[in-house]
């Protein structure tokens, strides 16, 4: 039974609160798809349905790298709180109380470049946290948005493209 971890009140109300924090930001990465999607179909709805609108789709690409700054930035720090919480827990299992006084209740996010991560880091769970714009929970997502947006709108303005094309000769 010495080896069973016990955690005070303030062990507990800390890691609760990281993993509140760690909630809140990937809520805040799905609602960026969400808005995402609500916007760009407003935007192609309203191109469907005036005619004198030409080339105004293209402007769907704006909320597509707004949403996905947003979406890498709100993932970037939540990997940085799962380090931080990592981080205090291997503390814990290793018994390491000299440092207790300046992990408990840091909320700072901690980064790690993808360069810098050791091996030793990966093994203890730490992830980098900075390599995140073509990560599999956003490049897809994103990539495909773009291209939609793209297709859609050179689908809607064939006419207006192939009579700049013509006028240009």
């Amino acid at each position: 039974m010495d080896s069973a971890i016990t955690y005070n009140n303030d062990d507990l109300q800390y890691i609760e609160m990281l993993q509140s924090n760690i909630e809140r930001m990937a809520g805040n990465s799905a609602n960026c798809k969400t808005w995402l999607v609500t916007i760009v179909s407003a935007l192609m709805a309203l191109q469907c349905s005036i005619n004198a609108f030409n080339g105004w789709t293209l402007l769907g690409i704006l909320p597509v790298l707004l949403f996905w700054y947003l979406d890498v930035f709100y993932l970037h720090l939540e990997r940085g709180m799962r380090n931080r919480e990592t981080i205090f827990l291997k503390m814990f299992k290793n018994k390491d109380f000299e440092k207790y006084e300046e992990n408990l209740f840091n909320f700072k996010p901690y980064m790690i470049k993808k360069k810098d991560l050791t091996e030793e880091q990966t093994r203890q769970g730490l992830v980098a946290t900075n390599d995140r714009w073509f990560s599999k929970s956003i490049f897809p997502f994103y990539g495909m948005a773009f291209a939609i947006v793209v297709v859609i709108s050179l689908t809607l303005n064939w006419v207006t493209i192939l009579g700049l094309f013509a006028s240009g000769q």
